[in-house]
């Protein structure tokens, strides 16, 4: 039905990287329903060679 190939660990590491990823989520702290804290986080994950091929073509820092 579906082809299985064994892909390691350090193989998927490598995708991500290669590709990037970014990660963005919310956080927001609380007592009795009323907001007192409210963070908004992002991480971006890429190599570095990546990250400085995107400030060559653009001129801007990433």
């Amino acid at each position: 039905m579906f082809a299985t190939t064994d892909t390691s660990l350090l193989e998927v590491i490598d995708n991500l990287l290669t590709k990037g990823v970014v990660l963005s989520g919310d956080v927001v702290l609380g007592i009795a329903g009323v907001d007192l804290v409210y963070a908004r986080l992002s991480v971006l994950l890429c190599a570095v060679d990546k990250l400085l091929e995107a400030q060559n073509e653009t001129g801007e820092r990433p």
